[in-house]
């Protein structure tokens, strides 16, 4: 009974192009929201029993300890949720203060799926040149960073060797090396870069930089003339800049390192691509604001959701103080 409810529940995420199934607990019962192109709606709601059976079952097929509910648990699987379909699924539980677990399952790419872009954005792409040096895929969670980060790798790098250390491993490709972190065992981010530099990659892929020490051994990685991809959570250009000086890299160390940014939101399901191969600190978003005014006017935005996709320009002086 619980199998199959889960099976029509990602089913329905998936025919409807949902990215995000979240299980939140509400009062006695537990309410499942599909969230997608700017939407959250709620799809559903379960009982208590009904919630923490269905939560139990996504932390049993992702290797998740079912029985640990205090700290924050992090898997990835594959899911079958028909005879001959399935799907990449990453999750992340959580408890709240009294106790009550929650789950977020992030329906990953389907690399059958064939990536869509706003504008010009493929051209761009096309026409990118990924030299050695650091190459950097930025944008909020759910913006499509980590999917477009491996498209332009399969392609510019292919034939060639790709490692990769992921935590956890999200897009599997059968002609990567992908490696995954574990802390418990001391495979820590630092570690398997360290390692991976050894068997002498054509491009080494980190998934994210999420602290000082990754951003650290990515920068080494990328200054002994290794080719390498990541990915930060920044909300521009300029803010890809702030976050790694802000995470203790210095000025100089970026300029000799970072070859380019590309800043990437989904909107209706296509990307809008900013690609940045200089002036980090200093880009201008004039043209990124015009796309997303271009995309209202066209009835792809409201005028709330424009108002939250435009961005404002840092002053350089303000990035370049953190340092200081």
């Amino acid at each position: 009974m619980v199998q199959e409810q889960a099976k029509k529940i990602i089913q329905m995420a998936v025919e409807q192009g949902v990215y995000d199934v979240t299980f939140q607990y509400s009062g006695k019962s537990y309410r499942i929201y599909f969230k997608g192109n700017a939407r959250r709606d709620c799809i559903k709601e379960v009982n208590q029993a009904e919630g923490h059976a269905l939560i139990a079952h996504f932390k049993f097929i992702a290797g998740i300890n079912v029985g640990e509910k205090r700290r924050v648990q992090l898997g990835s699987c594959w899911y079958n949720y028909d005879s001959d379909k399935q799907r990449r699924l990453r999750l992340s539980t959580v408890r709240d203060f009294d106790g009550n677990e929650s789950l977020v399952i992030r329906l990953l790419h389907d690399k059958q799926q064939k990536l869509s872009f706003w504008f010009d954005a493929q051209d761009r792409l096309d026409r990118l040149s990924v030299g050695r040096g650091l190459h950097l895929f930025a944008g909020p969670v759910g913006s499509g960073k980590t999917s477009l980060m491996f498209d332009i790798a399969a392609r510019e790098f292919a034939d060639q060797q790709i490692l990769t250390v992921e935590d956890p491993v999200e897009l599997v490709n059968s002609n990567f090396i992908q490696l995954q972190v574990n802390q418990v065992i001391g495979n820590d981010y630092d570690a398997l870069i360290k390692l991976s530099l050894r068997h002498r990659p054509e491009l080494l892929i980190v998934g994210e930089i999420r602290d000082s020490k990754t951003a650290h051994a990515v920068l080494q990685a990328s200054l002994t003339g290794y080719t390498v991809f990541s990915t930060v959570h920044a909300r521009s250009v300029q803010g890809v800049w702030a976050r790694l000086v802000e995470l203790g890299l210095s000025k100089e160390e970026l300029d000799n390192s970072l070859q380019s940014v590309i800043y990437q939101r989904l909107i209706g399901g296509k990307g809008v691509i900013e690609i940045a191969q200089s002036q980090f600190a200093s880009w201008q978003n004039q043209r990124w604001n015009e796309k997303m005014q271009n995309l209202f006017e066209e009835g792809h935005l409201t005028h709330t959701q424009l108002q939250k996709e435009k961005i404002k320009s840092i002053a350089p002086s303000k990035i370049n103080s953190i340092d200081e």
